[in-house]
């Protein structure tokens, strides 16, 4: 397969799997405008804070770049799992009557778990885009060696509850983001990435598997969720960017001062 064949693929499983990003301009949009267009509810912002092009930097990144990418890790990810390893398959049976669990990581494996930390590494990031943004968008007192998701949620307190969107964004930080993806992603980047993670959490239940086998129907079931929860992720970072500039735009400290 060339270059040319493989990105075809990428793209026909994004379009199966409807996969689409906020660099999706066709697909994504919001108010009838792509992410680009409905930054202009927020124009004051970015004039206001658009210092060496700071504002646009940002923006472009969240937008172009991490969105994408996150797409891209999804989409390959999709790729490889039909011809990843399944622990259900994997018994090799001995002479005693046991049926005993192997498992020999293939190159699709380890590919499709590569796709799969990535994909959660690249979601925090967005996340951490919208925070900086939020950062500049309300003047926030947090040193920027500190500014990150949690931190400017953390800040922005009491007065997200004044509004729609940010009662959303605070919903999402308090409960998706908090307890499932910031909390992966954490485990992976420092501690165990999800390859090593299935690879410990068989060797802990092999033995076990002629007595208990529903430990290792568990594993490979927990294996088969991946894919789902990023998908549903991919859609909320994108409902986020939408919560984020209507926020903005209704309570944001430059769009506040220009209704006055």
């Amino acid at each position: 397969m060339n270059l040319e064949e493989l990105e075809k693929e990428i793209q026909e499983i994004c379009e199966k799997e409807k996969l689409y990003c906020l660099a999706n301009f066709g697909n994504v949009k919001f108010d009838d405008e792509n992410a680009l267009g409905f930054l202009s509810l927020i124009r004051k912002t970015r004039e206001s804070t658009n210092d060496d092009g700071n504002f646009d930097l940002l923006t472009h990144d969240l937008i172009n770049s991490v969105s994408s990418d996150i797409r891209f890790a999804i989409a390959n990810a999709f790729l490889y799992f039909p011809h990843t390893n399944n622990f259900l398959n994997e018994f090799r049976k001995y002479p005693d009557g046991q049926n005993i669990p192997t498992y020999f990581m293939t190159i699709e494996d380890k590919r499709f778990f590569f796709y799969v930390n990535t994909a959660f590494e690249k979601l925090y990031i967005l996340w951490d885009r919208i925070g900086d943004i939020l950062f500049l968008a309300f003047q926030l007192n947090i040193p920027e060696d500190r500014v990150y998701f949690n931190s400017t949620i953390r800040e922005l307190g009491t007065s997200l509850e004044s509004s729609e969107s940010g009662n959303w964004l605070r919903n999402f930080h308090d409960n998706e983001y908090s307890q499932i993806l910031n909390r992966l992603r954490i485990k992976i980047v420092h501690y165990r990435q999800k390859d090593t993670y299935f690879f410990t959490e068989w060797l802990k239940h092999f033995s076990q598997a002629n007595t208990d086998p529903d430990h290792i129907a568990q594993l490979q079931r927990e294996k088969e969720e991946l894919l789902p929860l990023l998908k549903h992720q991919l859609g909320l970072a994108n409902e986020g960017f939408e919560k984020m500039v209507r926020f903005i735009a209704e309570k944001g400290l430059f769009e506040k001062d220009n209704q006055q």
